[in-house]
């Protein structure tokens, strides 16, 4: 049985790409937001990855991550964070809650697939700064 993979991007563009690289392996399902990927949690069974844009509407990065790693539901899911920010590794190092990765867009597709594959590997889905 594949990996479930939750995706929160709102440009449609890196939606398609990222569906496109890592839909043979994994089964990725894609939503705009912070606010529709709580909405997809509720009605949907718990992701094994959720990879994430920072800026978002509705519900950016910072506040998604920090609903996700406060509730006892979803707190143990590993975290990609997408960002074109330069600052991305300061910003998110610099808040309580870890994700398991921070990767620049434009990001490298290998790159991408190399990371999940680690997280996988990981016995307990270590979480790191």
């Amino acid at each position: 049985m594949k990996k479930k993979i939750l995706l929160v991007e709102d440009e449609p563009t890196i939606q398609r790409l990222l569906h496109f690289i890592l839909s043979k392996e994994f089964d990725v399902q894609a939503t705009a937001n912070g606010y529709e990927a709580f909405l997809w949690l509720e009605k949907q069974e718990i992701p094994d990855l959720i990879i994430m844009d920072w800026v978002m509407p509705q519900m950016d990065g910072k506040s998604f991550l920090k609903c996700l790693k406060v509730s006892g539901l979803y707190c143990e899911i590993p975290v990609i964070v997408l960002s074109a920010s330069e600052n991305i590794i300061e910003e998110v190092g610099g808040l309580p809650y870890t994700v398991n990765q921070c990767l620049h867009k434009p990001f490298d597709p290998l790159v991408l697939k190399e990371t999940i594959v680690s997280i996988f590997k990981t016995p307990t889905y270590g979480f790191v700064n």
